[in-house]
């Protein structure tokens, strides 16, 4: 049977629609203020949170002589209302939590399904309501692709629309039973094993691009606290600041997919029915060192990560659970003794047990989850590296971004 997935496809808007697409962040932020205004004001007068059907018939009610199409204003209220769940849910183990309380300037603008149209030629028609044209931008996508929303973004200068478009999956859940185990981490950010081999992922390129930025932004912010706000010098060293940290991000996310790209292509190849990833949820507040493991700490994009494997597993059926990794990296697989790793390596003081060390976590979070107290590491090959190779970009299991190391 066939499931379908919820895929981001972004496509560059053209400059002549430039003028538009502010026009329509301002309307949407205008009306995304206008909801937390009414909210807000019931909240200190009435001493209650307005329900958000009632907050949208108001809005409605007053956006009346805004010509863009009413699920966009509908679209617009649920936004706010979103941020606003977020702040019932932080407030109940924070008290100083605030709810959404900052003025919009620019919204992202969005579409629902019903004002989006795709047409034979592969354009995309979103409804601007009945007394104006409609937006009209010019996609790669196939007819019949199913959109299911529209977001105007503006990144860097430039327009985007992200489609969230529909993709068919033929692949069914839970048809193997074959489970790959991950441990995380900052130098290597995948290690894997399924039961036979351990292949671990070279995390040098990405660690690289961290440095750099680290450096280009201590400089800048060096020159920055020399110069006057305001200043000429000072808007030219933010628009340089700016420029690294959005180049920098790209190529974070590029390394990122490539990595989960690789690795999801491996589980279907190997047809891994489970991936068990160990839990590392609020490691930033659990662990502390000095500054430079504290720097390389609070840069470690794990939540990224996980959101690319979970996201990209999903697509071919394949199930992410979460345990937890405690003493995953200390216990000996063989003998069960704690250790203290040194380096990357590890060995077992009881038992003589020499391996690499997120091997290990890997092995014992795979042990963990099937309940196994087996002997998996006897004859087990040394770990298998994987580097990546940036001229080789590509998105598959065999396919060209990776090179054994």
């Amino acid at each position: 049977m066939s499931r379908y997935v919820i895929r981001t496809y972004k496509v560059p808007v053209p400059v002549e629609l430039y003028p538009l697409c502010s026009e329509l962040n301002r309307i949407a932020a205008r009306i995304y203020n206008k909801t937390m205004s009414l909210v807000k004001k019931i909240k200190n007068k009435k001493g209650f949170w307005l329900s958000p059907n009632t907050a949208q018939k108001y809005i409605l009610r007053w956006s009346s002589a805004i010509d863009i199409h009413t699920h966009s204003k509908q679209a617009m209220v649920q936004l706010y209302f979103q941020a606003l769940n977020s702040y019932f849910v932080a407030v109940k183990t924070n008290p100083h939590a605030k709810p959404p309380y900052k003025r919009k300037n620019f919204l992202p603008f969005i579409w629902k399904n019903q004002a989006i149209k795709l047409l034979p030629d592969g354009k995309v028609k979103l409804s601007m309501g009945r007394n104006r044209e409609p937006f009209v931008i010019p996609t790669t996508l196939p007819a019949g692709t199913t959109i299911r929303q529209a977001k105007l973004v503006y990144e860097a200068g430039r327009y985007y629309l992200h489609l969230a478009i529909e993709v068919k999956s033929e692949h069914k859940r839970g048809q193997s039973q074959k489970v790959m185990s991950v441990d995380v981490g900052i130098l290597r950010p995948i290690t894997c094993f399924d039961g036979s081999e351990v292949i671990s992922y070279h995390g040098g390129v990405l660690n690289s691009i961290l440095r750099y930025r680290n450096k280009r932004l201590a400089d800048i912010q060096r020159a920055l606290s020399r110069c006057q706000k305001g200043s000429r010098r000072y808007k030219k060293l933010s628009r340089a600041k700016r420029r690294v940290l959005y180049k920098t991000r790209n190529q974070i996310n590029d390394v990122l997919h490539k990595i989960t790209s690789h690795f999801i292509g491996l589980c279907v190849q190997k047809n891994i029915g489970t991936i068990v990833v160990g839990d590392i949820t609020n490691i930033r507040e659990r662990t502390n060192g000095n500054d430079n493991f504290n720097q390389k700490l609070h840069q470690w994009a794990f939540r990224k990560l996980m959101s690319q494997i979970e996201y990209k597993a999903q697509i071919f059926g394949i199930e992410v659970v979460r345990i937890s990794e405690a003493h995953t990296s200390k216990t000996c697989p063989v003998c069960g003794t704690q250790n203290r790793p040194s380096g990357r390596n590890y060995k077992c003081a009881g038992c003589g047990f020499e391996y690499h060390r997120d091997g290990v976590g890997a092995i014992n979070i795979w042990k963990r989850y099937l309940g196994t107290k087996s002997q998996v590491v006897a004859g087990l090959a040394p770990a298998r590296g994987v580097r990546f190779n940036p001229h080789l970009c590509g998105h598959g299991a065999i396919s060209a971004p990776w090179k054994a190391a």
